[in-house]
């Protein structure tokens, strides 16, 4: 089953540059923590430019709870929670969706 997790950022121009660049660094080290596919999505049309969407993939609930656990004791996480903070109110967590494939 695919599940997928996708934290949504909005954030000013510059932010969501700071994004990217963060999002780049940040695949490697999720895939090397058990996720896949990892892609920050935005919008060309019919969407919010000032939103993106990372999205990862995981093979089951069971891996993600994996990396879940993974995650939360590595030093990225550290570092990712403190440059959020430092970037807020240019930048802003919308939350994570968990989904599944349903087909």
């Amino acid at each position: 089953m695919l599940i997928t997790q996708i934290p949504t950022w909005e954030g000013t121009p510059a932010a969501i540059e700071a994004v990217v660049v963060g999002s780049r660094e940040a695949a490697p080290v999720h895939e090397g923590l058990g996720a896949k596919n990892p892609r920050l999505m935005r919008s060309v049309s019919g969407g919010d430019v000032h939103r993106v969407e990372y999205m990862i993939d995981f093979d089951s609930f069971e891996a993600h709870g994996r990396f879940c656990d993974a995650i939360v004791d590595g030093e990225w996480w550290t570092s990712m929670v403190a440059a959020v903070a430092a970037a807020y109110p240019d930048l802003r967590n919308c939350g994570t969706r968990l989904m599944y494939n349903a087909i």
